[in-house]
């Protein structure tokens, strides 16, 4: 198969300016989020806990935007400046999140975005306790393999409630074993810190104010209607297409398993770019401002050199995402060679 050269893509879209930083634009609106988090539960303090169902949701949500823009952060696409990228990133995860920032670049930045739907590989196609392909079935235990072949085509979203959370379990025991084999570094320290500034700003000291009970079920509440939203932003942009029993060493494994997410502009302000997961995927530096004038550019370069630009709207991929995860863990993982043929079928097509 010819296979295009990246570099021109790339000069393409460094002429028309996509990877210049909006510092200024997202410092604002990351203050514009985190006000309105602030603003839900001082009405929440205020008009009493009545308003919990509309307050925690909404927080929930900018809580969510605001998490991602910390992504931008751990990928460098924030500022030009390494010291505000790596600011951005400790103030949203660890400090606001309450997610390690030293897990989420191992997690995330190198796992993921270098592996993506790779069996075994790939962190995010294998949220605990589901299963994504057959083998990845095999190697569970025995209560995780029933909990799949019982539970697992309606339990996915409920189950998302627990997503937050369990990052942060994840990322305290990541924090735990990280000396043993990088040290108490610098970075570790601030994580930690900024960990344990998370939980009592969170919960230590709205307990001295509402009571241990009422804080942890607000904190719990809220955390939990931002899994559902992480999850409503990251499995519709890749589960569902096709997992990779090993992986191509090229740029078009990106492109195989990664899809833009057709929304409404109002809905895409919220997703802080990751909409359009395919550039972001190519190109992680490139700010979320300009990911929409990527997209396009980066369209219409598919569509010269003959290669698959996948698109959904977002209601039909969610849905796609939903009947892939019920029956994931029966099925194999696909050979690479057989999904690259089929990509070049449908390019001929």
């Amino acid at each position: 198969m010819y296979l295009p050269e990246l570099g021109t893509l790339r000069a393409e879209l460094r002429a028309a300016g996509v990877f210049e930083h909006c510092e200024l634009r997202s410092w604002l609106k990351l203050t514009l989020l985190l006000a309105g988090v602030a603003g839900c539960f001082v009405a929440l303090a205020w008009a009493g806990f009545w308003l919990a169902f509309v307050a925690i949701p909404v927080a929930a949500v900018l809580s969510t935007s605001a998490a991602m823009l910390g992504h931008e952060g751990s990928h460098r696409a924030f500022s030009a400046s390494p010291f505000r990228n790596a600011l951005l990133a400790y103030v949203v995860f660890p400090l606001f999140s309450g997610l390690g920032s030293l897990y989420w670049r191992e997690k995330h930045d190198r796992l993921h975005h270098g592996h993506p739907n790779v069996e075994g590989v790939d962190p995010d196609i294998k949220p605990f306790p589901f299963a994504s392909s057959r083998r990845d079935h095999e190697r569970c235990g025995p209560g995780e393999r029933w909990f799949q072949r019982r539970f697992q085509h309606w339990a996915f979203w409920p189950m998302s409630t627990l997503m937050a959370l369990g990052m942060r379990r994840s990322s305290i025991l990541y924090l735990i074993r990280y000396p043993r084999t990088h040290g108490f570094t610098r970075a570790w320290w601030i994580d930690l810190s900024c960990i344990l500034a998370h939980y009592i700003g969170w919960l230590a000291i709205p307990s001295l104010v509402w009571g241990p009970l009422i804080a942890f079920a607000v904190y719990s509440a809220m955390w939990g209607v931002v899994g559902v939203c992480l999850a409503l932003v990251f499995a519709p942009a890749h589960i569902g297409l096709p997992i990779m029993a090993e992986q191509h060493h090229d740029w078009l494994h990106q492109v195989e398993t990664t899809r833009d997410l057709e929304l409404p502009r109002f809905v895409s302000f919220f997703f802080i770019g990751l909409d359009y997961q395919l550039e972001h995927h190519l190109f992680p530096k490139i700010p979320h401002q300009h990911l929409p004038r990527a997209a396009a550019l980066t369209a219409a370069w598919c569509a010269r050199h003959g290669v698959v630009y996948q698109s959904e709207p977002y209601l039909a991929a969610l849905a796609d995402s939903a009947r892939f995860m019920a029956r994931a863990w029966s099925r194999d993982a696909t050979v690479p060679v057989e999904v690259r043929a089929g990509l070049v079928e449908r390019a001929a097509a």
